[in-house]
């Protein structure tokens, strides 16, 4: 499998005081723990909090326990993956190791930030919290060199499985229980359950509904617009799909990573796991417009936006100001199609950029930016954060 170096990782090798990692299942946590932190002692806690791997031993969670309360007590560091599974019991013992030592702990939920920083923990103000999401465009672009292939291998449990967006079409069947399982286990780690409700208000999501009206609607949820926007936003905060403010008071939500999008909405339109077909096609453009328009937004320190009424891709927004406004394509822009686009753009915002995935756009507008480009980008953002 290959391993895409992120900055998380020297942020890692640096830490010098308790961490707490935490996101969503399968976004590279453990990777990151394993190859990025010099530790003297890890320790996996299992399913049930009754036991533990340490090396290649499986030992009651007690000694485990004890085993990193020595280390940390002669100053070591020591690395706890899937620290929401510890039981609370031990939380006191824990804070009592306090500051010795340099102690990493990682939950694979984002309740376990909740919990940690309550104002009733023991381990309130013991730890700095960082937050492992998919992997950033850039970072993987400027490995990769693909823009296309880079926007699927976001999500790191999708490498081995997929080399081109082609091949996650064809084997959307098979990526499509995998969708499921993995959400299920974030469902799981949050101490909460699937639901029939939830499942069909992700794969709404995933087919095009973005606006809680919209989801409502299709639900026929009792609570109506209310219900339909406590579960949207319940499901951000778990780190199933992601809101991007608009230029109005709305929110855009989208499936957070954005193979999985793919994959549920193949699942949402063409009941793949059921019928076993590929679909005809998955609306890879909407992902692009959506990856892009985040490393747009980390280049000019701005404000990702979108525009559903002007329909305009990407907006970068700072304070009040709309710094930009692009048009991005898979395909290449004809001379006509970029002075249109660029007209509709500037009106929207102080500058206009256009971005295609397959050749650079014709030079109309203030920045053009193809594969090349793009990929110059993100080697400069990727330097700049020590990942290349």
């Amino acid at each position: 499998m290959r391993i895409i170096r992120r900055s998380e990782c020297g942020q890692l090798a640096r830490a010098r005081s308790w961490t707490l990692l935490y996101g969503r299942r399968k976004v590279g946590k453990t990777t990151l723990l394993r190859t990025c932190v010099p530790h003297d002692l890890y320790v996996l806690v299992g399913h049930g909090g009754g036991h533990a791997v340490v090396g290649d031993e499986v030992v009651p969670v007690e000694e485990a326990v004890r085993e990193v309360g020595a280390v940390l007590r002669r100053g070591g560091v020591a690395v706890v993956d899937e620290f929401q599974r510890l039981p609370t019991r031990y939380w006191d013992l824990v804070a009592s190791w306090s500051p010795s030592g340099v102690l990493i702990a990682a939950g694979s939920s984002y309740g376990i930030v909740h919990k940690v920083f309550d104002k009733s923990s023991p381990l309130l103000g013991l730890f700095s919290p960082l937050h492992i999401d998919i992997i950033a465009y850039e970072e993987v672009l400027a490995q990769v060199g693909d823009p296309l292939l880079a926007v699927v291998w976001r999500d790191p449990w999708a490498i081995p499985h997929i080399s081109s967006v082609e091949e996650l079409r064809e084997r959307a069947r098979d990526l499509a229980l995998i969708a499921r399982g993995l959400i299920g286990e974030v469902f799981t780690e949050e101490d909460r359950e699937l639901t029939d409700t939830y499942w069909r208000a992700i794969l709404l999501v995933a087919e095009g509904y973005w606006k809680s009206t919209d989801v409502a609607g299709a639900l026929g949820l009792r609570g109506g617009l209310a219900s339909a926007s406590s579960i949207l936003s319940k499901l951000s905060k778990m780190g199933v799909l992601r809101a991007v403010p608009t230029l109005g008071r709305e929110r855009y939500y989208t499936v957070r990573s954005p193979v999985l999008s793919l994959i549920l909405y193949a699942e949402a339109k063409y009941s793949v796991s059921d019928l076993g077909a590929a679909p005809p096609e998955l609306p890879i453009g909407r992902e692009v417009q959506f990856t892009v328009g985040e490393m747009l937004a980390s280049y000019y320190g701005a404000v990702q936006r979108y525009s559903p009424r002007e329909d305009i891709d990407v907006v970068l927004t700072r304070g009040r100001r709309r710094l930009w406004a692009f048009e991005v394509k898979l395909g290449p822009f004809t001379r006509p199609e970029a002075a249109e686009a660029v007209a509709r753009l500037r009106k929207v915002a102080e500058r206009a950029g256009l971005v295609s995935l397959s050749e650079r756009p014709p030079e109309v507008g203030d920045a053009s930016l193809g594969p090349q480009e793009l990929y110059q980008m993100a080697r400069e953002l990727a330097k700049s954060r020590g990942v290349i």
